[in-house]
């Protein structure tokens, strides 16, 4: 029964975290269940030190990380965010979003990657900094410190980006 709800509870939260690292519904529900799987057949020997939340979620974020390494994926593709370009209707707008997105990608590509982990964490999965300190076992502080050098880096980079887009306007 414990079981059953904390997999009830999790799971498509999990599920859409994993997603953020493997870009892939399917693989990331795969990723989920086979991580509930060992759980389960591990159940007699867990020791969990810290929350199950965070345990969870660390979890998940390794086997994420190691399903995109051992299929030799590279993480740039992990922020590309997909557009839906109606193909009769190409227009400068769409063009330029898709710019705009580019840049956004990149920026966030080259973030360090502790950085990077916590600004995916807390805009992506909507995560508050007390479970992003849980899951990486660091203080709330170090993830707010993380999000203010994430924010201040994409703004510098994103300045000249956005600054030359509005003079072509």
């Amino acid at each position: 029964k414990v079981f059953k709800s904390l997999f009830i509870e999790y799971y498509k939260p999990l599920v859409k975290f994993a997603v953020r690292y493997v870009r892939d519904l399917p693989t990331a529900e795969d990723i989920v269940s086979d991580a509930f799987l060992n759980i389960w057949e591990k159940r007699q020997e867990l020791n969990i030190k810290i929350s199950l939340k965070a345990y969870l979620y660390t979890m998940i974020k390794n086997r994420s990380i190691n399903y995109l390494k051992a299929n030799k994926l590279k993480t740039t593709d992990l922020f590309s965010i997909k557009l839906s370009i109606n193909s009769d209707v190409f227009s400068d707008e769409a063009v330029d979003l898709a710019e705009l997105e580019q840049q956004i990608s990149k920026a966030i590509k080259e973030l360090p990657e502790r950085t990077r982990d916590v600004f995916i964490m807390h805009r992506f999965s909507n995560l508050k900094y007390r479970e992003i300190a849980e899951i990486l076992n660091i203080k709330e502080g170090t993830v707010e410190t993380h999000m203010v050098r994430a924010l201040k880096y994409l703004r510098k980079k994103l300045e000249l980006f956005l600054l030359t887009a509005l003079i072509m306007f």
